[in-house]
């Protein structure tokens, strides 16, 4: 046998020596990386953070009021720091130290400057560099990588020392070592297995069949099933491949289920999500974003897909904008307002999905543009600006006529009688207004917080109502107003005293104010499937139907008439927030010149009715 494997190399031989050349090159392969992981190691560090230079320049960009706030840009870069695990620096565009990860902000201003720090002389000429060199803050060498922004001008700059580079290249070294371990008895293992399963029979069968050299025919030949019997590796792998392709299979299933799973998250945001190829073309896009944008049919967001999205939106800044996706200079995020080009106010953003080192145009590189809806934030923000310029001017005037007033008695209209008594009505009236706006205004506030109700009790309506009717006495005296409760006896509503006060001093205060001399004033209820329905109706000089859907906003008046009457615009706003508290619903009907009527829907649940 010993002849015949020298005359005719072995499979064996042929695997061992194949082995020893793989193991060598294993070896050397080892070497080589350990050599070189520290520029390996480098240049992928130097990328990591230079892209985290780049989302901090787009913080900085999108708030510079962090470059004048020491504690802000102080929070930011340890912040940073603590989640990365590197040094980061902010200078101004002078080489000064804003804010150090690795300093106390109270020590920040001790530090040297900048200025001629390599990267950050590199940065100052290119936009961005880099250096390796010794810190003496630190005490150990370092990775500096800067980044300049433009405006504001300053630098930031951050920095990774050797410590994770010995950590890669310890670790590295001792798995290298562990596969050539593993692989060198891996290969002793599978040369005895292959002498023992395939070439010596391979050998054995060679030399009885041909009679070559080496071939003993004394020696009984072994029948040929027994050989048969051992050549079952075929058979092996092509069970393994049957299993290779079975698992294989059973991931592309479940693969293509979190597909499905994927897209139908996406299909149900809210928010508009569409994927732009590289050359401008809608690549993908959920339902909601052809909603967003103005189709009339989320069905169409299946024909956009393909087409270029300056041909779905020619025009507009939004087209012009994703065109710039490219530019470096182009913002993130930019506002679309309601308008001919999109039916809703949109926060749009564009990022980069493609790999970093893809480049635009070479068509590796997709973009996710996003679209959120901001109607009702902007719709709101429109709101508080409204109240606050309404609040003002209804506190302008009383606070304009007590100055008025009180200057006047100064510069001595105090010391006549017949003057004197007629101003200081009119400041009382004034101080009295202010009272009622500032009073108005904290309940308005305090039924704004939506805050949930507090434990309530069975008010009795009726009762209540009379109450509410005593305050306003004098007044539906001094106008000859009659006024009628036909409150059902036993109906009883679920809810805080206060604010049960609230809705109707302000129905019947209405009622007063706008209901015409020798009028009437009728409070009734009407029991109904959803509930009890409260009804306030007065005879008084009514409301134009153009204008009651927006009477219940603050400080709106109707016309110039109303406008004209003592009060502070805030009653009806104070009667639906406090309805709405409980979820009750609140609404109006008027003639013009012949009263309004205002309704209350209290709901089942908030009912409790009692035997009289």
């Amino acid at each position: 046998m010993g002849d015949l494997e020298r005359e005719y190399p072995s499979l064996r031989a042929h695997v061992i020596t194949m082995l020893g050349i793989f193991a060598a090159l294993f070896l050397a392969l080892t070497v080589y990386l350990y050599v070189t992981s520290r520029s390996l190691f480098a240049d992928g560090l130097q990328r990591e953070l230079s892209g985290d230079l780049e989302w901090m320049a787009s913080t900085i960009s999108a708030e510079p009021g962090l470059l004048t706030d020491p504690v802000r840009s102080d929070s930011l870069c340890k912040a940073v720091a603590g989640f990365k695990g590197f040094r980061v620096t902010l200078l101004d565009s002078t080489g000064h130290v804003l804010a150090d990860s690795h300093v106390a902000r109270n020590e920040v201003a001790a530090l040297e400057n900048h200025f001629g720090r390599p990267e950050i002389a590199m940065a100052r000429a290119q936009g961005r560099g880099h250096s390796w060199r010794y810190s003496s803050t630190l005490g150990r060498g370092m990775l500096y990588v800067a980044f300049k922004l433009p405006k504001p001008v300053c630098y930031l700059r951050m920095a990774a020392g050797p410590v994770t580079l010995n950590s890669f290249q310890m670790a590295s070294l001792r798995i290298f070592t562990l596969f050539l371990g593993l692989f060198l008895g891996a290969s002793l293992i599978i040369a005895w297995w292959i002498s023992r399963k395939i070439s010596s029979p391979l050998l054995q069968l060679t030399a009885a069949s041909d009679g070559l050299p080496g071939h003993d025919p004394s020696r009984p030949e072994s029948p040929t099933p027994r050989w048969e019997a051992r050549f079952r590796e075929a058979e092996v792998l092509n069970e393994a491949f049957r299993g290779y392709v079975a698992r294989i299979r059973s991931l592309a299933r479940e693969i293509e289920s979190q597909r499905d799973k994927l897209v139908a998250v996406l299909n149900q945001l809210e928010e508009g999500i569409l994927i732009l190829s590289d050359d401008g073309r809608v690549a993908a896009a959920n339902p909601s974003s052809v909603l967003l944008l103005g189709a009339k049919d989320a069905a169409e967001a299946i024909s956009w897909v393909g087409r270029p999205f300056r041909e779905v939106m020619p025009t507009g800044p939004l087209a012009r904008w994703v065109d710039e996706a490219a530019l470096p200079d182009r913002p993130p995020i930019m506002h679309i307002d309601k308008g001919p080009e999109a039916p809703y106010d949109l926060l749009c953003h564009l990022a980069p999905l493609g790999p970093a080192a893809a480049r635009p145009g070479d068509g590796g590189r997709e973009y996710l543009l996003t679209l959120l809806n901001v109607t009702e934030f902007r719709h709101l923000d429109r709101v508080k600006s409204e109240f606050v310029a309404n609040a003002s001017h209804e506190l302008k005037t009383p606070l304009s006529s007590l100055k008025g007033y009180a200057e006047a008695l100064i510069e001595g209209a105090v010391d006549d009688p017949k003057v004197r008594i007629p101003f200081l009505k009119k400041i009382h009236n004034s101080a009295l207004r202010l009272e009622r706006l500032v009073q108005d205004l904290l309940s308005l506030s305090r039924l704004e917080a939506n805050g949930p109700p507090r434990e309530s009790e069975p008010l009795p309506l009726r009762g209540y109502v009379n109450a509410a009717a005593n305050l306003h006495r004098d007044a539906l005296e001094s106008a000859g107003l009659r006024l009628e409760n036909h409150v059902a006896e036993d109906a009883r509503v679920l809810m805080e005293a206060r604010d049960l006060e609230l809705i109707l001093d302000n129905l019947i205060g209405n009622a007063v104010r706008y209901n015409k001399p020798g009028g009437k004033i009728k409070i009734w209820s009407d029991a109904e499937a959803e509930g009890l329905r409260l009804s306030v109706k007065d005879t008084g000089i009514g409301i134009a139907e153009g204008m009651l859907p927006r009477i219940f906003e603050r400080f709106y008046r109707a016309d110039a008439s109303r406008a004209s009457r003592d009060g502070t615009g805030l009653g009806l706003a104070i009667v639906k927030h406090a309805a709405a508290k409980y979820g009750m619903t609140v609404s109006a009907e008027s003639i013009v010149g012949e009263g309004s009527r205002f309704m209350i829907l209290i709901p089942a649940k908030l009912l409790g009715r009692t035997d009289a």
